[in-house]
């Protein structure tokens, strides 16, 4: 359902990305996927942001959602999902009582530390930009990671949490300590 979702706004949001910058900046686009695959991992775990990511990702492919990267996104937004994934664990594990902006926060840091790594090899080596581009873009990136998608995806989970539109196995319905 989130993976629709975000897909869905993702046709929205890519395109004008793609308009607006002509494929090489996915700010909007970037902002929505990150937000979604941190309420994913959230809510639902590892196996969460795995699948909401990925069935993004091929709504973006059969709609062409980015002209000039929709086929790249499936494997870049997969390596986001099992690292957040994986945090999901540990906090699942390790601290299960946890605020829920502490886990997003961790979540999200996990995310703009990946972007080093995975905005050189899109933007320099898919996309062919200097490196003075990735390097002016980068703080860009994680900015957007770190402030914006953790910020939506704190309001998104306190929404459904409220709305009580999802079955989140909590015990005591009136405890709101994260």
């Amino acid at each position: 359902m989130l993976g629709v979702i975000a897909g869905i706004i993702a046709i929205a949001v890519e395109r004008a990305d793609f308009f607006m910058t002509g494929g090489n900046l996915q700010l909007l686009g970037y902002i929505n996927t990150y937000t979604w695959i941190l309420v994913s991992a959230l809510l639902f775990g590892f196996w969460g942001a795995i699948i909401t990511t990925e069935v993004q990702a091929i709504i973006g492919l059969i709609t062409i959602t980015n002209p000039a990267l929709s086929w790249l996104w499936p494997f870049v937004n997969l390596i986001f999902a099992l690292s957040v994934g994986i945090v999901a664990i540990g906090f699942s594990k390790l601290r299960p009582n946890a605020k829920i902006g502490t886990k997003l926060l961790l979540m999200s840091s996990v995310c703009a530390l990946l972007d080093i790594p995975l905005v050189y090899f899109v933007m320099v080596i898919v996309l062919g930009l200097p490196f003075v581009v990735y390097f002016a873009s980068l703080p860009v990136y994680i900015i957007l990671q770190l402030v914006p998608s953790t910020f939506l995806a704190y309001l998104v989970v306190k929404a459904l949490k409220r709305s009580k539109v999802l079955y989140l196995g909590e015990k005591n319905e009136n405890k709101d300590n994260q």
